[in-house]
């Protein structure tokens, strides 16, 4: 029995209400656990919808982050947990608990960005609610998508040999965070604002998400906004399976190499760790990696990583040279100090 927020922890803050008198109603194919919860839609659809809370000083610094691109994150980080079960945007709306002195051409510049994610990517922003705060600000997206009926991807599907694909690079958006918090890192002008961009204005992989359902290739998937190995973590606990993760076929960028040297860091630990990427974890079953690998290159022009295998263990392994130890950390907690 714990007795803090801070032992309980996120997740044990998640199954506290999944697990305590919240059950799913019968139209219901997915309840609190995953990215969204999945309801009964129209004949031939099924309907998703996901929520995200952005807070002053935890997930944004009004200093570091500017109100267009805050605007623009604030929808794209719900857009890609729509990606992450192969969906695609319907409606969005909007929370928003401002401060008193925050002023208007602050809330004008966070609404130009706002829309521009919604008109890049098709949705449309349907209502919400505004309320005052007494000192910093929140904003809260809830998103509905749709999805074909049964074409949604849970983390619970993956299966032991089951390969582990990234839909691209990790790493740099937590290198943009660690500039934003220590501005003293030398890096020359455009190296820094294509670091500070990754971290503030994050491209959802809705394409991919579709792509991967549609076809039926992802038996599990999941959008890293934690880090790679936290989020890969969820899949493996809702799957009951474990990971051997390869660590020289995690891709490493070479802006995110130049900013590891720079600041003296091991590029590997922001891209394994880091978080608020947005990319897209996911796994396939090994005949059809080659498939997937293809139909990416050939529909969508990208390339997609293979970089471990789901194992009956329990547990994450990163492997060198045929050497496996424990992760010293996976990503981000909420809630741990």
């Amino acid at each position: 029995m714990v007795d803090n927020l801070e032992e309980l922890g996120e997740f044990g803050i998640i199954d506290l209400f999944r697990k305590s008198g919240f059950p799913p109603p019968e139209d219901a194919w997915a309840g609190i656990g995953d990215d969204c919860a999945v309801l009964e839609g129209p004949p031939g659809e099924r309907i998703l919808v996901t929520t995200d809370m952005l807070l002053e000083g935890v997930h944004f610094l009004r200093g570091g982050t500017g109100p267009y691109l805050l605007g623009w994150k604030s929808l794209a980080v719900n857009l890609s947990d729509l990606a992450a079960m192969g969906g695609r945007p319907w409606a969005a709306f909007l929370a928003l608990g401002l401060p008193r002195d925050l002023p208007v051409s602050y809330l004008e510049d966070f609404r130009k960005g706002l829309a521009d994610c919604a008109a890049r990517y098709g949705i449309p922003l349907l209502g919400g609610d505004t309320t005052a705060a007494r000192k910093d600000a929140a904003l809260c997206l809830t998103l509905l998508g749709r999805v074909p009926a049964g074409r949604e991807v849970y983390r619970s599907g993956a299966d032991p040999g089951d390969r582990i694909l990234l839909g691209r690079p990790t790493g740099e958006s937590a290198a943009g965070l660690a500039l934003v918090l220590d501005p003293s890192i030398d890096l020359p002008d455009p190296d820094r604002e294509a670091l500070l961009l990754a971290h503030n204005k994050p491209e959802p992989q809705l394409d991919l998400g579709a792509l991967l359902s549609l076809g039926g290739l992802a038996t599990a998937m999941i959008d890293i906004s934690d880090g790679l190995l936290r989020d890969l973590g969820h899949i493996c606990e809702e799957s009951q399976a474990g990971a051997r993760v390869e660590l020289e076929k995690v891709p490493v960028t070479p802006l995110l190499a130049r900013f590891a040297a720079a600041a003296k860091k091991d590029p590997l630990d922001p891209a394994l760790a880091g978080g608020e990427d947005y990319a897209l974890l996911f796994c396939v079953p090994p005949q059809r990696e080659e498939e997937a690998l293809e139909a990416a290159r050939r529909d969508l022009g990208i390339r997609l990583h293979p970089i471990g295998t789901v194992t009956d263990d329990p547990g994450i392994l990163l492997g060198r040279n045929g050497e496996w130890r424990k992760p010293d950390r996976t990503g981000y907690t909420h809630f741990r100090t």
